[in-house]
Order: structure tokens, then C-alpha cells, then sequence
């Protein structure tokens, strides 16, 4: 969950996770770890028999077929053994491979779905927050227009400035539209009633 501070006083806002919004996509990561962790052994188990493939070879193993000991009535040795096993997992390998492709895929769609949930829970909050985001910035518009105005007033009385040494608001961009009252018309386009 990520959290949110609403203030110093009161309890920080929790943002529930997308596991604890849908049940569906809380599985799916449990599905997830699940296969991850079976392929990690696998690959530990696959590492192991190259080893003890290696191994047996170096001592002067033989590779007889299942097939083949069964012909000549001997049991399969312990290289076929070996190399049979690894293939077994080199298969389950792959199919868990595939397996979690599908659940990539289906996370991302489930993602969706969990967002939805998430955002719905949290536009209250969200509106709450932005309207004093934008309360800020118009009460902040407000302040450097009678900041600008004395300013203006100070120059028609053709006084000069430089020993007051002004400081103006350049970063809100241009007076009449600049970038609080561009801020407030995406605010409004984006359907936020604030």
C-alpha cells in the first residue's frame, strides 16, 4: 500500500493496494510467485544434473537408451538416469515458461479492473486534494495580482524601483493567462468540479 500523508495530526491516508482491490488479481500474484518459485528450484535441480552429467561422464559412463538397456535386459545406468531427469525438467521448464506468459497477460488485464476499484475509492480524497491544490493556487494568483498592482502603482508615481528592490512572480508565467489559470482550465477540462 502506499501511503499518503493528509497531515502531521492525523492518520496518513492509506492507498489500498491492486491485490486488496480484486481478489482476481491478488490470486493471479499469488499464481505468479508460486510458478517463479518452481522455477527457481527447477533451475536449481537442472544446474545440479548438468553437474552430476558432467560427472559421470568424466568417469567413463555410457549412455545406453532406456530403450535399449530394456533390449539387452540391463538396467538403465545412471547417466540415462540423469540425462532423462533433465529433460523432464527442461519441459517442466518451458511449460512454466508458458505458463507465466499467461498470467503476464492476464495481470495486465486484471490491472485494469483493480485500478477501476482504486480510483473509485480514492476520488474523494483525491477531489478533496486537488481542490486545495487549487484554492492555493487562486489564493496564490490573488496575492501577486496585489503584489503586481502596488507595484504598478509604485511606477505611476514614476518612482524608482531599484531601491526597493522588487522580486516578482515571473514563474507563474504571464499576468493575465498565465500558468495558474492554465493550471485551473485543465483542472476544469479534465471534469475535476474544484
Amino acid at each position: 500500500m502506499a501511503i499518503l500523508k493528509k497531515t502531521a495530526a492525523t492518520e496518513p491516508y492509506r492507498i489500498p493496494s491492486l491485490a486488496d482491490a480484486s481478489p482476481e488479481h491478488a490470486a493471479l500474484l499469488a499464481k505468479q510467485e508460486d510458478l517463479s518459485d518452481r522455477y527457481r528450484k527447477l533451475n536449481a535441480e537442472r544446474t545440479k544434473l548438468r553437474g552430476e552429467i558432467a560427472a559421470e561422464k568424466e568417469a567413463g559412463g555410457q549412455r545406453l537408451s532406456p530403450d535399449v538397456a530394456a533390449l539387452l535386459g540391463d538396467a538403465p545406468d545412471s547417466l540415462t538416469m540423469l540425462m532423462q531427469r533433465q529433460r523432464e525438467v527442461a519441459g517442466e521448464m518451458a511449460t512454466i515458461e508458458a505458463g507465466q506468459e499467461v498470467i503476464i497477460r492476464r495481470l495486465n488485464e486484471s490491472r485494469n479492473v483493480a485500478s477501476k476499484v482504486v480510483c473509485d475509492t480514492v476520488r474523494q480524497e483525491y477531489q478533496r486534494r486537488l481542490g486545495a491544490v487549487c484554492d492555493a493556487a487562486k489564493a496564490l494568483e490573488a496575492a501577486r495580482e496585489h503584489h503586481d498592482a502596488l507595484l504598478d502603482d509604485i511606477e505611476r508615481e514614476d518612482v524608482r524601483l531599484d531601491y526597493l528592490r522588487p522580486v516578482r512572480a515571473f514563474f507563474l508565467g504571464d499576468r493575465r493567462d498565465g500558468k495558474v489559470s492554465y493550471f485551473l482550465k485543465e483542472v476544469k477540462e479534465a471534469g475535476h468540479n474544484v
